[in-house]
C-alpha cells in the first residue's frame, strides 16, 4: 500500500526526494496523508472519497480557484493570513487518477502548525472565528459562477428529513428501537427546523462562498495560538453564511467531542460563544447585512439539527456514509448533537444578546 501511494505522490510536481509518507487525521469522509520530502517543503496528499464526492474534478477545481483568488487577495490586502496552494500533475493537471479511478490531489504543508479537535481557552476560539470571519472577508468579491455546486442540498434540511424518512421506512427493527429517542427528538423538532429554508427561499440572504466545514479542526494555529490558515476547502460552494457560522459553533463551543456519550453533561459554552462571535465579527460585522446577522442564532439551532440528523440517517442506513469505530457509533454521534442542541435551545436568549452585543445590531430575533 505505501508503495502504491509513494507511486502516486511522484505524479505530482513537487520539490525534493519522497522520505516517507505517513497518515494524518483525515476527519470522516477522505484519507490524508502527509508527504516528508528531503528538502524542507512537504506536502498533504489526499483521496477525494468517490462515494461522497461524485463531481470530484469540480471539487479539485472549486479548491484550486479558491484558494488561488484567497492567495491573490491576502497579498493585495496585505492580510496575516497563510494559504493552501496545489500542485500539479507532472502532466499538468491539479489532480491524479488512479487504476481504481479514484481522484488524489497535493497541497502545501503549512509548517510549525497546530490544529485541535478540541478547543483548549477562549483565545483560540476567538482565533478560529477571526479566520473563518476573514475567510468571508477574502471571498466576497470572488466570481461565483467559477464555484461549482459540488454537492447540491447540502444542508437542505427539507431533503435531509425526506433523506431520513426514506431511511426510517427502511431500517431493521433493532436500529430503529435503538434509535427511538433520537428519532422522537426529530419529529419534535422537524418542523422549526425548516425555518432557514424558508428564509433563504425567498432570498432573505444574499448568497456568498462558504466553507461548509468550518469546524475547529479546519483551522491552523501557530505555537502561540494565533490563527495561521483556513484549510480543507473540499466543500467550498455558494452559500448562505448561517451554516458555517452554525458549524463553526457546533464544532467548537460544546464542552464535549462530537463522539461523546455523556449526554447529560453536554453543553453550550456561552464563553466560547462569545469569544467566537467577537472573532468572527471583526472582519464580518461591516460584511454582513442586519438580516444575516439577525439570523445567525437560528443557524446554530439549525446546522446542529442537521448534524444530528444525517448522523441518525446513516446509522439507520447502517453506516454506509460516515467513518465509524463501532456498531452504534453514528447513533452516539446523533444523540450527541441533539443534547448539545437541548443546551442552545434552553440557552437561546443568551446566545441572541451575545450576538447582537458582538455585531452591534440593534434588533434580533
Amino acid at each position: 500500500m505505501v508503495e502504491n501511494i509513494i507511486v502516486i505522490a511522484n505524479q505530482f510536481n513537487i520539490e525534493g526526494t519522497i522520505l516517507e509518507i505517513n497518515n494524518l487525521n483525515s476527519g470522516h469522509i477522505n484519507d490524508t496523508y502527509l508527504v516528508n520530502t528531503n528538502t524542507n517543503q512537504h506536502y498533504v496528499l489526499q483521496k477525494l472519497n468517490g462515494f461522497v464526492f461524485k463531481n470530484t474534478i469540480d471539487i479539485i477545481n472549486n479548491k484550486v480557484y479558491s484558494s488561488q483568488y484567497i492567495e491573490a487577495q491576502v497579498e493585495a490586502l496585505n492580510t496575516p493570513v497563510k494559504c493552501t496552494r496545489f500542485y500539479k500533475t507532472n502532466t499538468g493537471y491539479y489532480y491524479y487518477k488512479d487504476k481504481n479511478e479514484q481522484y488524489w490531489n497535493m497541497q502545501n504543508y503549512i509548517a510549525n502548525s497546530i490544529t485541535y479537535d478540541k478547543a483548549p481557552n477562549a483565545k483560540v476560539v476567538f482565533e478560529a472565528g477571526k479566520l473563518y470571519g476573514s475567510f468571508m472577508m477574502l471571498t466576497k468579491n470572488i466570481v461565483k459562477n467559477k464555484i461549482k455546486e459540488t454537492l447540491p442540498n447540502f444542508h437542505n434540511i427539507p431533503i435531509r428529513i425526506n433523506q431520513f424518512e426514506k431511511a426510517l421506512s427502511l431500517a431493521s427493527n433493532d436500529r430503529k428501537l435503538n434509535a427511538d429517542n433520537a428519532i422522537k427528538f426529530v419529529l419534535e423538532h422537524k418542523k422549526e427546523m425548516c425555518r432557514l429554508a424558508e428564509l433563504k427561499s425567498k432570498n432573505t440572504f444574499p448568497i456568498r462562498i462558504t466553507h461548509n466545514d468550518a469546524k475547529l479542526a479546519n483551522v491552523l494555529f501557530d505555537k502561540d495560538q494565533k490563527g495561521l490558515a483556513v484549510i480543507d476547502l473540499d466543500t467550498v460552494m455558494p452559500g448562505i453564511v448561517h451554516f458555517d457560522f452554525g458549524d463553526s459553533i457546533r464544532s467548537i463551543c460544546t464542552n464535549k467531542e462530537e463522539d461523546s456519550n455523556e449526554y447529560e453533561s453536554i453543553e453550550i459554552q456561552l464563553d466560547y460563544y462569545e469569544a467566537f462571535c467577537k472573532g468572527y465579527a471583526f472582519y464580518t460585522s461591516k460584511l454582513f447585512t442586519d438580516k444575516e446577522i439577525e439570523y445567525l442564532p437560528l443557524g446554530v439551532k439549525t446546522i446542529v439539527f442537521i448534524m444530528g440528523l444525517r448522523f441518525l440517517t446513516d446509522y439507520l442506513n447502517n453506516d454506509i456514509y460516515y467513518k465509524t469505530n463501532y456498531e452504534n457509533h453514528n447513533l452516539v454521534r446523533a444523540n450527541n448533537q441533539f443534547y448539545l442542541l437541548k443546551s442552545v435551545i434552553n440557552n437561546y436568549d443568551s446566545i441572541k444578546q451575545i450576538t447582537k452585543t458582538a455585531f452591534k445590531l440593534n434588533n434580533i430575533s
